[in-house]
């Protein structure tokens, strides 16, 4: 194995992910892509392996470490821009149903084309999530994911129609911003709004990311439980979230 797989490949066998070796060095596929697409459409400004390999891939996986995908799961990654975390995992688990959804079509390219070389059987929406909804998506899929879009109270606006009733929404957070002590983080100041999107904040799960064995790079998962239908009035236009945020 070279230096991402055999990490890839580490990481699922120490958090119990089901992972062969096969599976993991897909992982050296898609990073090769991604250093080649990335010289003509910014996917991503980190350089290393070690950085992309972490950041990117390992962090990408982490909801499978704490089991929150179900068995072919209807999975829709919001704001995937060149498929983050929405690739990682629908390699890992193939059996996912997986829709990228990214208002840049360049970027969705990305994802695209990797699936394309897999042979993954994927949606693609090159759309705005909150027009997107529009045309049949609003309470259709089991997980919601999204990574690095927007505060967690215009994310949850965007994401929480999209699920299920009993469905999960995932959104990646850093640690400081899921800090229930702090007023002004983002789960503190999301809480009128999940409410409001007829869910509840079930759990926070922390993502720890050794970085060149040297320090600790920390994210968390914020885990929003869909409890009741959303009112057909959200999403709003994105300009009004911005404005007024529920």
């Amino acid at each position: 194995m070279k230096y991402i797989s055999k990490k890839v490949f580490d990481f699922c066998k120490n958090n119990k992910i089901i992972c062969s070796s096969d599976t993991a060095e897909k992982f050296d596929i898609l990073y090769d892509m991604l250093i080649e697409f990335n010289e003509h459409t910014n996917i991503t400004s980190l350089k290393s392996e070690d950085e992309i390999c972490t950041k990117h891939f390992i962090d990408s996986l982490y909801p499978l470490s704490y089991s929150l995908i179900g068995n072919k799961a209807d999975v829709i990654d919001i704001g995937c821009g060149g498929g983050f975390p929405g690739l990682p995992l629908k390699i890992v688990r193939n059996d996912i149903n997986m829709t990228f959804v990214d208002s840049t079509e360049k970027k969705l390219n990305f994802a695209k084309s990797v699936c394309e070389k897999f042979g993954f059987e994927c949606n693609f929406y090159p759309e705005r999530a909150e027009e997107l909804i529009k045309d049949g998506h609003r309470e259709k899929y089991d997980v919601v994911v999204s990574r690095a879009v927007a505060s967690l109270p215009i994310l949850s606006e965007l994401c929480i129609p999209y699920i299920k009733e009993g469905g999960i929404f995932i959104a990646y957070k850093s640690l400081k911003e899921c800090d229930k002590t702090n007023p002004a983080s983002e789960i503190s100041i999301s809480e009128k709004a999940v409410t409001a999107l007829g869910a509840k904040i079930e759990k926070v799960l922390p993502a720890y990311l050794n970085l060149q064995d040297k320090s600790v790079f920390e994210h968390a998962l914020v885990v929003i439980r869909k409890i009741k239908p959303t009112n057909q009035i959200f999403p709003r236009r994105y300009s009004a979230m911005l404005k007024k945020p529920l």
